[in-house]
Formats: C-alpha cells, sequence, structure tokens
C-alpha cells in the first residue's frame, strides 16, 4: 500500500494474513470510530482481542439448540412450542404481530424467499405456587411449585437457510460486544464532562469565599459552613487528582482503543449466553429428571449489554412465508387520521 492509499483510504488490518480476522477488526474499527485506522498499533492491538471475541462467538452458536419448525399444527408434539406458547394459536399470532418480522418481509433481502430462518427470545417468568401433585398413591393438595411462562417475544436475526443464520448469529455477537464498549465510552466521556465541570464550580466557589464573597448560599441558614476554606480545598484537589488520573491512562483515541480491547476480551462476561434445559410437565411447572410425563425444552439463554442485565431465553425457528399473515394498508383508518 502506497503513502496515498494510506492517507486517502486508512491502513489494512494486519493480523497474519487470516482474512476473516481482518475482516472483523475492520468492522470494529468502522463501527466504533473510523479515525482508529490512522492510530499505528490499532490494529495489531486489536487483533487478539477480536480473535477472543469470535472465538467466544462460535462458542455461542455452538451452545444454541437445535431448530424448530414454528407451526402451529406441530405445537403438541414439539416439546419448545407446547413450553413457550401455551396454545397453538399463539403461534400463529407472534408470527403475524412481529413488527420486526413484518419489516423483513417487506425488505428487498425477503424478496423470492418461501421460507425464513430466525431467532425468536423470549422473557422467561417463574412464578411459586400452590399446586396438587401425586405423591405415591396419594394427591396432595399446597404443594410448592414452580410455573414457567414466557413474554415478550421478540423475532430477529432473519436469514434465507440456517447457515446464514448461524453467521448473522455470529454477527450479532460481535455487534453487541461493540455497543457494550460504546456504552463505556459514552459513560467515560460523561465522567469527563463531570470532573470537569466540578472542577471549573470548585474553583470559582473557592476564589469567592477567598476573597470573603459568599454566594447565595450566604442567604440559608447555618450558611457558615459554606465557608470551610479547608474542606472546600481538599474537594478541589481530590477533583484535580481524579482529573489526572484520566489523563495519565489516555485521553481521546488511546482511550477509546483500550475500552474496546477491553471489552471484547471480557467477552463472557458482557454477553453470557449458556445452554437451558427446562424439564416441565403438561402444565409447564418445573419437576424433576425421574417424572415420566415431563419433557425436557432445549433454549438458549443470554443476556445483552443494552438490556441492564436482563436474561432472555431464545430458541431457533424456521416456517413458511406463507404462514405469516402480512400487514396491510388499511386506508379507511388513515382517512379517519387526516
Amino acid at each position: 500500500m502506497g503513502f496515498f492509499d494510506w492517507l486517502l483510504g486508512g491502513r489494512e488490518p494486519s493480523c497474519g494474513g487470516d482474512g476473516r480476522l481482518q475482516a472483523a477488526v475492520a468492522r470494529v474499527i468502522g463501527s466504533v470510530d473510523p479515525r482508529l485506522q490512522f492510530v499505528d498499533d490499532a490494529s495489531p492491538r486489536l487483533c487478539p482481542a477480536v480473535t477472543h471475541a469470535l472465538a467466544y462467538a462460535d462458542q455461542v452458536v455452538a451452545c444454541i439448540p437445535p431448530r424448530v419448525e414454528m407451526n402451529p399444527l406441530e405445537w403438541s408434539q414439539s416439546p419448545v412450542l407446547r413450553a413457550v406458547f401455551a396454545r397453538p394459536a399463539d403461534v400463529s399470532e407472534t408470527l403475524a404481530g412481529s413488527v420486526d418480522l413484518q419489516d423483513f418481509l417487506a425488505s428487498p433481502a425477503a424478496a423470492g424467499l418461501e421460507r425464513i430462518f430466525c431467532m425468536v427470545a423470549a422473557t422467561r417468568i417463574e412464578q411459586k405456587v400452590l399446586g396438587v401433585a401425586l405423591e405415591g398413591d396419594q394427591l396432595r393438595q399446597d404443594v410448592p411449585q414452580t410455573t414457567v411462562s414466557f413474554q415478550h417475544f421478540r423475532l430477529f436475526a432473519f436469514a434465507a437457510d440456517e447457515v446464514t443464520l448461524f453467521q448473522r448469529i455470529h454477527e450479532l455477537v460481535l455487534e453487541g460486544l461493540v455497543m457494550a464498549a460504546l456504552q463505556g465510552i459514552a459513560a467515560q466521556q460523561r465522567q469527563s464532562d463531570k470532573l470537569g465541570f466540578d472542577h471549573h464550580l470548585l474553583q470559582s466557589r473557592l476564589s469567592l469565599l477567598e476573597r470573603s464573597r459568599p454566594g447565595l448560599d450566604a442567604l440559608e441558614c447555618h450558611s457558615w459552613r459554606g465557608r470551610d476554606l479547608d474542606g472546600l480545598r481538599r474537594q478541589l484537589a481530590d477533583n484535580e487528582a481524579a482529573l489526572a488520573e484520566r489523563r495519565v491512562a489516555g485521553a481521546g483515541l488511546e482511550t477509546v482503543l483500550s475500552t474496546v480491547i477491553e471489552t471484547l476480551l471480557a467477552a463472557e462476561r458482557v454477553i453470557h449466553a449458556q445452554r437451558l434445559s427446562l424439564r416441565l410437565n403438561a402444565m409447564n411447572v418445573l419437576v424433576d429428571t425421574g417424572e415420566d410425563d415431563a419433557l425436557t425444552v432445549p433454549l438458549i439463554e443470554f443476556s445483552t449489554p443494552t438490556a441492564a442485565g436482563a436474561r432472555r431465553s431464545a430458541f431457533l425457528a424456521s416456517f413458511n412465508r406463507d404462514a405469516v399473515v402480512e400487514r396491510r394498508l388499511d386506508f379507511a383508518a388513515g382517512m379517519r387520521l387526516l
């Protein structure tokens, strides 16, 4: 690459000739701050962190349970559909009510597709109840039980086939880590801005008090406390120490790069995904593994950096396009809004 190519087009990531890794590094840089491509050691420093993130994404994809045919006619035969949806009609209603799915079907990416592959996510709710249970030959009342239900369904990662779906999930893991890094960068910037504002405020107040010119706090009771010059000087010193610490840690692109690397290396903690196997009976009550009438419901459970630690359960799904009731323009309703 010549000088003008470097100047106008940035630098190619140097990751040992691994094309997949190079593309991922370039994607991270472009998503976080394109100026990072002009930092001399940005790509070499990012390569190990991105390698770790990609390896973790491989682990996440590997622990996803087998795909489920999302069809109301399959409800009675599918442990996942029976556990997640209270009745067969809920399967169709979930497909028809998904705004994300409707938007995908209306996009060019869905043109000509007869089958859709995606992930279905929901919030798992567990409730403690008192129910009836058979113990030996005796029917016991008021037995503590845990029921499981699901709500807040979302469909995402739409694809034309299962291979592409896995690729999309893989990309989503990396995108989620980048999103978490951006949140950390924004939080650091807010903290720096706050420290700077506090520094200016403390300096101004100290200057006024040193000249025996109290502010409006003189109107308050016990305003003598506002003239604690030693205490104010200590606050200012602490503030300046915090600002100096941030300057030593680095600023600008260096802070951004360090935060991204730290987030990618902590992929397991940022996006925690694990295989989940629920043992449920026909009433969606959690039971022991020894009960004959119970079925094992395989799911994947994960948390996202944008959901404040909330955990979601999900499964792979596929369905025919004609199983979805697509939106139609309601001209009558539109006219009523005019």
